[in-house]
This record gives structure tokens, C-alpha cells and sequence, in this order.
């Protein structure tokens, strides 16, 4: 696997378009210190994360013997149910907050199910060329996201709620797609249905 491949993968899964919407409906009202807090907080468990799946990903899904197919169908299928709450507006606030404020943002962020099923598909641990490729590409898109979410914040100053929220309308449709898409490769997968 090239840098490119596995960075433009990445992007595509928890690049900044997934991120930020998230960080600002996240950040309402809060001021900069508390949005940096938040920034900083989550970017650091997203790399945590995600590095920790690069490099031990194969030999999880090797201990709890869970298939290529079954990891697509579960990824899926998390993430169409979020994206459901987005499309109708559900935010599920818990009595004791466990995420630090940051709901919306630990899902899209470092919490992602697609983002980990990917993660967990293409790391290999036999290559050692290939982890390091993959683990560049990931903290090179954490990186990337971190400096979008920097300059939202002085965006901010102007960006209405209005619009963050009809934008989650939209993203919700089509991270609702994106489930749909990954629980019909899973299907493929487990052969239960076929590629036409």
C-alpha cells in the first residue's frame, strides 16, 4: 500500500467534512478555551485510536475470530442509525456525560465505525512497511483534521447555527447512504448476497 492510497482512503472516511460539523454542533455556545480543550482532547484519542488498531487490528479480529464481512455489516449498520439521529434531529444527551461535551463529535471522530472497519481491514501486521504506510496516512489525516477544526474556529465568528444544522440534514442522508453501502458489502461478503 502507497501513502496516497491509503490517505486519500482515509480522508474519505474521517477527513474534514466528517469532522467538522460535528465539532461545531458540539462547540455551541462554548467559548475558545473549551473548543480547543474539546479540539485537542479528541484529536489525541482519535490518533491513540486509531494507531492502536493499525497496529494490533489483524490480530483482534484474528482472537474474536470476526470475518471481513461481519466487520463491513456492523460498521454499517452503526453507522445508519446515527446517521438516522442527524436526519431527525435526535441528540441523545445522557444524565452523567461520558464524552466531555463532545456527543456528535466522538462518533464522527475518534469513534467512527467506518473509519475502524477500514482501519481494521488494511492493517497488516506480517508488513512492516505497510503498518507504517497506513499509520503515516492516518496521522497525517488527524493532522489535517485538526487544522480544519482550527480554522473553523475563527470561522465561527460568522457561521450560523441555522446552517450547521440544515447541513446535518444532509450529511445525515448521506451517512445514512454510506451505511447502506457498507451493510450491502457485507452482505456480499458473507455471500449471502451477490456483486451484480
Amino acid at each position: 500500500m502507497k501513502f496516497v492510497e491509503a490517505f486519500s482512503i482515509l480522508v474519505a472516511v474521517v477527513g474534514p467534512p466528517k469532522i467538522l460539523l460535528a465539532f461545531l454542533m458540539d462547540t455551541e455556545g462554548a467559548d475558545s478555551r473549551a473548543r480547543w480543550r474539546v479540539a485537542l482532547s479528541s484529536t489525541a484519542i482519535a490518533l491513540g485510536v486509531g494507531l492502536f488498531v493499525v497496529v494490533a487490528g489483524r490480530l483482534l479480529l484474528s482472537i474474536f475470530h470476526i470475518s471481513e464481512g461481519s466487520l463491513y455489516l456492523a460498521s454499517g449498520v452503526i453507522l445508519f442509525v446515527h446517521a438516522l439521529d442527524l436526519v431527525l434531529g435526535r441528540k441523545q444527551e445522557p444524565t452523567h456525560d461520558e464524552t466531555g461535551g463532545t456527543h456528535e463529535l466522538a462518533t464522527a471522530y475518534y469513534a467512527n465505525p467506518v473509519a475502524l472497519a477500514y482501519l481494521f481491514l488494511l492493517s497488516d501486521t506480517k508488513s512492516i512497511e505497510t503498518t507504517f504506510v497506513l499509520a503515516g496516512g492516518f496521522a497525517a489525516v488527524i493532522a489535517l483534521d485538526l487544522a480544519a477544526i482550527a480554522l473553523l474556529g475563527i470561522a465561527m465568528r460568522w457561521v450560523k447555527m441555522t446552517y450547521a444544522w440544515v447541513l446535518s440534514r444532509v450529511l445525515g442522508v448521506l451517512l445514512a447512504a454510506l451505511g447502506v453501502d457498507q451493510i450491502v458489502e457485507g452482505l456480499i461478503s458473507l455471500g449471502i448476497l451477490e456483486r451484480t
